[in-house]
C-alpha cells in the first residue's frame, strides 16, 4: 500500500542545459533488461556500459516533482533496494525505497495522473503488468536514460517534464510545410531540390535530402526548442554560408 502514497506537488523544471558532449565519447544504445525480482532489477546509476557512465534513471521523473517521498515513516526499510520491498520490480530494483517512492510520486507532477494511470489500485495489485501504461512507463525510462548516457555522457539533462509538461500526451507539434523566409531570401526554387550538402556549408547529418526538407527540419527544431536561428548559427553567419554548428546537430539526428 505504500504506493499509494499521495503524487507529491507539481512545480516548474528549470530549462534544459545546452548540449555539451562529443559525439566521440556516446555509447550504444542502453542495456537495460527486463529483469525481475529475482536480479533486483538494474542500477540507477554508476554502471559503465559501452564506454559511458550509466545515467540515473529515476533523476529524470523528480526533476519536477521531488527529491524525497511524502508521506512515508518506514525508517530503515527505506534504505533497502526498492526490489526487496515491492513486487515486479523490472528497471528501478536497486534504487533505494525512498528514491523509488520519491519517482513514483512524481510520476504526477510530470504526467498529470496519479497512481491508477499505471496500477490496479482498486484491487491493491500495485506488482500486476496488465495497464499498457506500466509497461509504456518502463520503455520511457530506459529511453530516458540512454539519451542522457549517449547524448551528455550520463548527466541527466533531459528529463519526463521537458516533452510531457504535466499531460500524459505531449503536445503534437507538426512539422511546417512552408519553407521559412529565412530561407526563401537566399535559395532560388533550384536551390531548394539540391540535395541539402551541395547548397549549404557543413551538413555532416542529414546528408541525402533535399534542401527544403532540411529547411523544414530546421524550422521545426526552432519552433520545437523555442529559440531563434541565431542560437546555434550565430547573428553574423547567413544560413547558407555557415561553418560553425553547435552539437545539436550531432546530438538530435544521430
Amino acid at each position: 500500500m505504500l504506493l499509494a502514497s499521495a503524487c507529491a506537488s507539481t512545480h516548474a523544471q528549470p530549462p534544459p542545459a545546452p548540449l555539451s558532449v562529443s559525439a566521440e565519447k556516446a555509447a550504444g544504445p542502453a542495456d537495460l533488461p527486463d529483469a525481475g525480482v529475482e536480479d533486483a532489477g538494474t542500477p540507477d546509476a554508476g554502471s559503465v556500459d559501452g564506454g559511458a557512465t550509466r545515467a540515473d534513471l529515476v533523476s529524470p521523473i523528480t526533476a519536477s516533482g521531488s527529491e524525497t517521498p511524502a508521506g512515508l515513516e518506514w525508517g530503515e526499510k527505506g534504505e533497502e533496494p526498492a526490489a526487496k520491498i515491492f513486487k515486479n520490480v523490472k528497471v528501478l530494483g536497486e534504487l533505494k525505497g525512498n528514491r523509488f517512492m520519491a519517482g513514483m510520486q512524481s510520476m504526477r507532477a510530470n504526467l498529470g495522473e496519479k497512481c491508477p494511470m499505471c496500477h490496479l489500485v482498486k484491487q491493491k495489485d500495485f506488482a500486476a503488468d496488465t495497464k499498457k501504461e506500466k509497461r509504456r512507463a518502463r520503455e520511457m525510462i530506459r529511453m530516458n536514460e540512454e539519451i542522457n548516457r549517449r547524448t551528455f555522457g550520463g548527466e541527466v539533462k533531459v528529463t519526463c517534464w521537458m516533452c510531457h509538461r504535466g499531460e500524459e500526451e505531449p503536445t503534437k507539434r507538426p512539422l511546417a510545410k512552408e519553407v521559412p523566409d529565412e530561407f526563401e531570401q537566399i535559395l532560388s526554387p533550384n536551390d531548394l531540390r539540391e540535395p541539402a550538402e551541395k547548397v549549404f556549408k557543413d551538413v555532416r547529418v542529414l546528408k541525402g535530402m533535399n534542401a527544403r526538407q532540411f529547411a523544414l527540419i530546421m524550422a521545426g527544431s526552432s519552433r520545437s526548442w523555442a529559440v531563434e536561428c541565431e542560437h546555434c548559427h550565430g547573428r553574423r553567419e547567413t544560413l547558407r554560408r555557415t561553418s560553425r554548428r553547435r552539437c545539436a546537430r550531432a546530438r538530435c539526428w544521430r
